[in-house]
């Protein structure tokens, strides 16, 4: 696949005389549109839950990167999250910020890694790309199928490099494209993928708030309620991915790792559904939403006995369960991490550097995002929802159509 350049802010070191700081921010020394290779990206870190803390880890280990700054609305997560740089650093430098807004005003900061909940996903990263920084995001990327359509909008508006953070797409699944896309399978017509349930909405009594949280820009755009905190716990179990205030349940949850890796395998990154049909009905007999795109593809929300399954004409391939038993017809060249990366954020760190679209770059995963929703609505609607991607809307489905966006708090709407 041809990599499109991506434009940079020129930077000038105006005087020999200023005396430098120990770690340059990478934008400092940049040459025709790239960064040096010798200079580390300053990074700043938005939201240290569960999911934080390992892409934390991640950013430390990186010969590429200098965390500097941290975020999170739970001053005990924040100063944890200050603690843990400073010790793998050995030094007093890193900066807390209760508000990442800012964090986008240091001009210093060449990333963002946004691993917030997954409400506010698009509206920090949109703030970051129109502040001029590269941003790594978490996934599900999106909550809504209008956000989509928005965090695509920032990052080619404002010329940024922004990868969704789904490492599992090609470290987990990867190794099965190059077999389907060979024709080892024949057509593949049809994928089983087993992930989580849709969301539900919330019923939690109110609890005592913890002292240091803001539990009002913890909730962001979401309705406000009383403190719970089931509501914003990181679990991995549960906690707010289940909620459907804060996002679409673990079918997006998971949905962005199997999901993605099978639009990945199968060539349809850039594609989203045509048709959804509901489960237990004359079109669909399984358990789950079917969804089905302009090319005759049928993606099932499996519900049990798959992980993933692609059904070619010729043969299944069971993720794992038939690894190393088929092997591709021909050489195909299939789209990887760039410049030798075996990480998804080294992957990101070249591309930040290169100034080109990263594997995971915006449109991906926002395009797997926006499936996860539209079989979430139609689990909600259950009935048959035909997409207009062009539009964003349901053709001829104008109740459906309202759904595709939500209700924003103020003062935390998505302002593009």
């Amino acid at each position: 696949m041809s990599q499109k350049n991506l434009s940079r802010r020129t930077f000038l070191i105006t005087s020999a005389c200023v005396t430098l700081p120990t770690f340059l921010p990478g934008n400092a020394l940049g040459r025709d549109g790239k960064i040096s290779p010798n200079e580390r990206l300053i990074t700043a870190l938005v939201g240290y839950g569960n999911r934080g803390r390992e892409v934390m880890g991640s950013a430390l280990g990186s010969p590429n990167m200098q965390v500097s700054m941290v975020s999170d609305c739970f001053q005990r997560q924040m100063e944890a999250a200050r603690d843990r740089v400073n010790g793998y650093y050995r030094n007093q430098d890193c900066r807390m910020f209760a508000r990442y807004e800012d964090i986008l005003q240091q001009e210093e900061v060449d990333i963002l890694i946004n691993t917030t909940p997954d409400h506010w996903h698009t509206k920090i990263t949109v703030e970051a790309c129109r502040a001029g920084k590269d941003v790594y995001c978490e996934k599900p990327l999106t909550l809504t199928p209008i956000e989509s359509r928005q965090i695509v909008k920032a990052a080619r508006m404002y010329n940024r490099v922004v990868t969704g953070g789904s490492q599992r797409v090609m470290e987990d699944y990867g190794y099965m494209a190059p077999i389907v896309q060979s024709g080892a399978l024949g057509e593949v017509k049809t994928a089983h993928v087993q992930v989580g349930n849709p969301p539900r909405e919330c019923w939690t009594p109110m609890q005592p708030q913890p002292e240091g949280l803001d539990w009002d820009r913890w909730l962001g755009q979401a309705p406000w309620v009383p403190y719970h905190s089931w509501r914003c716990s990181g679990s991995y179990g549960g906690g707010w991915r289940e909620f459907l205030e804060y996002g679409n349940g673990f079918l997006a949850d998971w949905g962005a790792h199997k999901f993605a890796g099978v639009l990945y395998i199968v060539g349809l990154e850039k594609e989203e559904p045509v048709t959804l049909i509901p489960p237990h009905c004359e079109e669909n007999e399984t358990p789950g939403v079917l969804a089905i795109y302009r090319n005759g593809f049928q993606m099932y929300h499996a519900r049990g006995g798959h992980d993933i399954t692609l059904c070619g004409s010729e043969r299944e391939f069971r993720h794992n369960r038939d690894r190393g038993k088929i092997e591709p017809r021909r050489a195909v060249d299939v789209r990887r991490y760039h410049g030798g990366a075996t990480r998804l954020i080294e992957d990101f760190n070249w591309c930040v550097r290169h100034r080109v679209r990263p594997f995971q770059d915006v449109e991906y995963p926002a395009k797997a995002a926006t499936l996860c929703q539209l079989m979430a609505l139609c689990y909600r609607l259950n009935r048959k929802l035909e997409w207009d991607a062009e539009t964003c809307t349901f053709v001829n489905d104008p109740d459906a159509s309202r759904m595709v966006r939500r209700v924003q708090r103020y003062p935390y709407a998505i302002e593009l």
